[in-house]
């Protein structure tokens, strides 16, 4: 992969690369390292480090949009099964009672959860078909993206 260590490259330079990816500056690099600028560009130049941070970003990304997609489905699975089971009891309560001697209360609680029930899993099953999050989660590490590539 790009942001392995390349061939010729040698440890100290990579270990220099390493602390690129997290701050994105030759200056912080040297810094840390107790190296003269001069060096840690010319390493950057020789070893492609802003076309590897690019590569190391873009995957990065994708690990993340691939877990919140994942999570994202899981949450719409787990509303849609908590929607069914409130339906569920609550109408399994309302067959099992004699409602004319049930408290107006407690038949109002029992609605309540039908209906609730419902639309817990009406909502997520719409979510499931449009799901809108990824447009914010993509437009969100767009934004981080560009912010980091102007602060450079």
């Amino acid at each position: 992969m790009d942001w392995d260590r390349q061939p010729g490259e040698s440890y100290p330079a990579f270990e220099a690369f390493q602390i690129y990816l997290t701050h994105r500056s030759y200056c912080k690099v040297a810094e840390e390292l107790t190296k003269s600028t001069t060096l840690i560009k010319r390493w950057a130049k020789k070893h492609r480090w802003r076309e590897r941070a690019d590569a190391w970003d873009s995957e990065i990304s994708r690990q993340a949009m691939e877990r919140a997609s994942e999570d994202f489905a899981a949450m719409v699975e787990r509303q849609i099964k908590i929607g069914q089971m409130l339906q569920s009891r609550a109408a399994n309560a309302i067959q099992r009672m004699e409602l004319t001697n049930l408290p107006p209360k407690f038949l109002s609680a029992l609605i309540e959860a039908v209906k609730v029930g419902t639309n817990l899993e009406r909502t997520a099953r719409e979510l499931k078909q449009a799901k809108p999050q990824e447009n914010l989660f993509v437009e969100t590490l767009t934004k981080i993206w560009e912010g980091r590539r102007d602060g450079e």
